[in-house]
C-alpha cells in the first residue's frame, strides 16, 4: 500500500474519536455451525446493512472483552463479523491446546469452507473474507491465509509470532498482512522483522505506543478497519 493511501495515526485517531460506542448498528444475525468429525463448532455471524466485507475474529479459547470491543467497532464501520473460538472449554484445560496448529488449522479451514457453502446457497451474502488473529492465533491465521489465498483476501494480527506458521507458508502468503504490536512487545516486533524477507506480498508493521487502554483499543480498531477498507472490496 502506498504511503499516500495510508492514513496517519493522528488522522485515524481523529476519525474514530467521532464515533460513539453506543451508536446503534442494525444487525442481521445468522447462526453458523461447523460440523467436524467429533464435534460441532458454533458461531454467530453479525451482518450490518450493505456490509463491505466479512471479518473472522479468530480465538483458540474463549475470546475476551477486547475482541468484543473490536468486533463492535468493526460493525460500526460496516463490516460483517464472526467471532469464533476454535477450542471447546474442555479442550482449553490442556495448556498446549492453543498451540496445536494442525488441529486449529483444520478447524479454521472447515469454517471457511462452511462460509463458502452458505454463500453458494445464498444463505449469506458473497463478501470478501478477512481474518483477524492475535497472540497464539497469529501463526494460525497466517498459515490458513497462505493455504486459501483465493478465499482470504487480507489479514490483521495483533502481537504473536508470525514465523511459527512455518517458513513454507510465509513464502506463499499473498494476502496483505498488517501486524500490530504494543511498543513493549519486542518479541513480536523482532519476529516480524525476521519474517518479512520471506513474505512475497504486502506486509506492514505498526507499533502501538498508546499507554491508555481506551486510546490503545481505539487505535487498534482504527488501523484494523483502515487496512480492510483498503484491501477488501465487495
Amino acid at each position: 500500500m502506498s504511503a499516500a493511501a495510508t492514513p496517519t495515526a493522528a488522522e485515524l485517531a481523529a476519525e474514530f474519536a467521532l464515533r460513539k460506542e453506543d451508536d446503534p448498528v442494525s444487525l442481521r444475525r445468522e447462526r453458523i455451525a461447523v460440523h467436524l468429525p467429533q464435534l460441532t463448532l458454533e458461531a454467530e455471524l453479525a451482518l450490518p446493512f450493505a456490509a463491505r466485507a466479512l471479518l473472522v475474529l479468530v480465538a483458540s479459547c474463549a475470546s475476551g472483552d477486547d475482541d468484543a470491543r473490536l468486533e463492535a467497532a468493526l460493525q460500526r464501520e460496516g463490516f460483517a463479523t464472526l467471532r469464533l473460538d476454535l477450542l471447546q472449554s474442555a479442550e482449553c484445560r490442556y495448556a498446549d491446546a492453543p498451540n496445536h496448529l494442525p488441529l486449529l488449522t483444520e478447524r479454521l479451514l472447515a469454517l471457511i469452507a462452511e462460509l463458502h457453502r452458505q454463500i453458494a446457497l445464498d444463505a449469506i451474502p458473497a463478501l470478501p473474507i478477512g481474518l483477524i488473529g492475535g497472540g497464539q492465533t497469529t501463526p494460525l491465521v497466517v498459515r490458513v491465509a497462505a493455504q486459501r489465498d483465493r478465499d482470504v483476501r487480507a489479514l490483521v494480527c495483533h502481537g504473536g509470532l508470525i514465523d511459527l506458521a512455518g517458513r513454507q507458508y510465509l513464502k506463499v502468503l499473498q494476502a496483505p498482512l498488517l501486524l500490530l504490536a504494543a511498543a513493549g512487545d519486542s518479541a513480536a516486533l523482532a519476529n516480524a522483522e525476521r519474517a518479512r524477507p520471506y513474505l512475497p506480498g504486502v506486509c506492514r508493521v505498526e507499533t502501538l505506543t498508546e499507554t491508555d487502554a481506551e486510546t490503545y483499543a481505539a487505535r487498534r480498531a482504527a488501523l484494523t478497519a483502515a487496512w480492510f477498507r483498503c484491501h477488501l472490496a465487495a
